[in-house]
């Protein structure tokens, strides 16, 4: 999306857009990545966790199942899985486990020697890294949460509804984006006052109306028991006047 990807660039423009320094440690956690917290910051990766009894009966089966029908769908080969398992008797499940357990031992000692070679900084680091993801994936999950339970979306400022025009009348075509931006903020900073005022007169009442759907779609949450995702102002307006005391007769 075209404002999606302005976003890590919008910022050196205009008085409000101002350049943030961010430490590389907490940039790189805000990337979606298969890879490890020891992995983003360069280190080795951990030693791998041997598989559990399930996951390796799993492993050992599903290319027979995916065999037998390439079409079948993920969550039907997990409950095609789970179907065999059950009927696994008690000697093969030995088996499985025996194999764990001695894959565990390997993966134990090889998990100290690991540990041994890092240094106090380098620990220190991986906490913080995880710490990081943690938090992102948070954040994405909550995002995610705001999108399904049908938050409106907040309105455009007046200069990205008229970076959404200047894109549609001046395509980047070969244009770098941040070269393309720069362009775009100086003819807004040059645009007359008159059509500025255009733009901001739309962005207004597009707030308006937003602030409008807000307030219903909060009332809706705190009804339906959703109070993590309703503002705190929003709680407190919406508590029930206090019953008002009797005077007291003399």
């Amino acid at each position: 999306m075209f404002l999606h990807r302005v976003g890590s660039v919008i910022s050196p423009l205009r008085g409000l857009l101002s350049a943030k320094t961010t430490l590389p440690l907490v940039q790189n956690a805000q990337n979606v990545s298969s890879k490890s917290a020891e992995e983003r910051l360069g280190l080795p990766p951990k030693p791998k966790k041997p598989l559990t009894p399930y996951f390796r009966f799993m492993k050992e089966i599903r290319p027979k199942i995916l065999a037998e029908n390439s079409q079948i769908s993920m969550t039907d080969v997990l409950k095609n899985v789970a179907k065999q398992w059950a009927t696994v008797d008690d000697v093969r499940r030995q088996k499985y486990q025996e194999e764990f357990k001695k894959d565990q031992a390997v993966y134990l000692q090889k998990m100290t020697q690991y540990k041994s070679k890092l240094t106090d900084e380098q620990k220190e680091n991986i906490q913080i890294m995880k710490e990081s993801i943690a938090e992102a994936k948070e954040k994405r999950e909550f995002r995610k949460k705001l999108r399904q339970l049908g938050k409106p979306k907040r309105p455009q400022s007046a200069f990205l509804i008229f970076l959404n025009d200047e894109r549609k009348k001046n395509p980047q075509k070969g244009a770098a984006t941040r070269e393309w931006l720069n362009e775009a903020a100086a003819k807004w900073t040059n645009l007359p006052q008159k059509t500025k005022d255009a733009y901001v007169q739309v962005s207004t009442a597009n707030r308006e109306k937003y602030q409008e759907e807000l307030g219903k779609w909060e009332k809706q949450m705190v009804k339906q028991g959703h109070l993590d995702v309703v503002r705190q102002e929003a709680l407190i307006e919406d508590r029930p006047p206090k019953p008002s005391k009797r005077s007291a007769k003399p």
